[in-house]
């Protein structure tokens, strides 16, 4: 699976008639990915079928029975996408029909000629990591998309409305996160934190007043050195539970009071080889 994807900049946060969830949002990120590789133009009349292999569509960590992204693709056939184009209002799907083949491991997807001019890439674009893309939870995805999306521009800060940021982030009509101090704590911090800790990127953010208001953030970012892009990707091949934490740690058995009976060096060696093979150190 490619480590980037190449995704047009309309669709980073993409508005429809029902609710996305973040696998949803993935998806539509994939499929534009993929009609963008495939060098696929606009079209006026022409579905286009795409085949594409299954883990490109439910990331590399996604369950491989396919169980979610059956749900995933069939909840996109009933997303419709609306405009005008020179006047003549339009209305379509995103996907029209799929189907997984050979044996759950390729995926075919028909996409409609409006649906392909809504996903292809045009000049405006963000490239974002495969691996965030899947990894971050909603919010974080979301931010990291439309910050990916700034970056390309070399820029190294950009300032969002609050209203503007509420939008990308889908949160517009929440009223729980009216209030800034709601907005910061339970969505901002948490996937500034997610971002900061499995991407390539370190990101700041600092508020911007207008009289006793928030009206504006700032983020700031820089790359993170080659030793610190480094450790990021060895800490993301981990299992989570693994994650940020010494060898030592890894791979020492949980403290505990209770005073066990003395093992033989068979059950001791039995017992490490477990441990081990639960923090990935051993197959």
């Amino acid at each position: 699976m490619s480590r980037t994807l190449t995704i047009n900049s309309r669709i980073l946060s993409p508005q429809s008639d029902k609710p996305l969830t973040p696998a949803m949002v993935t998806a539509l990120w994939v499929i534009s990915d993929h009609i963008d590789r495939k060098g696929i133009k606009s079209s006026a009349d022409d579905a286009v079928w795409l085949e594409m292999p299954a883990v490109a569509l439910r990331g590399e960590g996604g369950r491989d029975d396919n169980v979610w992204l059956r749900e995933c693709l069939d909840r996109l056939t009933g997303v419709k996408i609306s405009g005008d184009f020179k006047g003549n209002p339009w209305g379509a799907v995103i996907l029209a029909e799929w189907r997984i083949t050979q044996g759950g491991s390729l995926v075919r997807l028909l996409v409609p000629p409006a649906a392909v001019n809504v996903l292809r890439a045009p000049e405006t674009f963000a490239k974002v990591e495969a691996f965030a893309a899947y990894k971050l939870d909603g919010h974080a995805r979301r931010l990291y998309a439309a910050l990916a999306d700034k970056k390309r521009l070399t820029q190294k800060h950009w300032v969002f409305g609050v209203q503007e940021l509420r939008s990308l982030l889908s949160i517009e009509n929440r009223s729980s996160y009216d209030r800034w101090n709601n907005f910061r704590q339970w969505v901002l911090d948490p996937a500034i934190a997610q971002i900061n800790d499995f991407g390539t990127v370190k990101i700041t953010m600092t508020p911007e007043k207008v009289g006793r208001s928030v009206a504006a953030v700032r983020f700031d970012w820089s790359w993170k050195t080659i030793d610190e892009a480094r450790e990021t990707d060895e800490e993301n091949s981990r299992p989570d539970i693994a994650r940020r934490k010494s060898e030592l740690e890894r791979s020492a058995p949980p403290l505990t009071d209770v005073v066990e009976p003395k093992k033989t060096a068979e059950e001791r060696s039995a017992f490490a080889d477990k441990v081990m093979r639960e923090a990935g150190l051993r197959r």
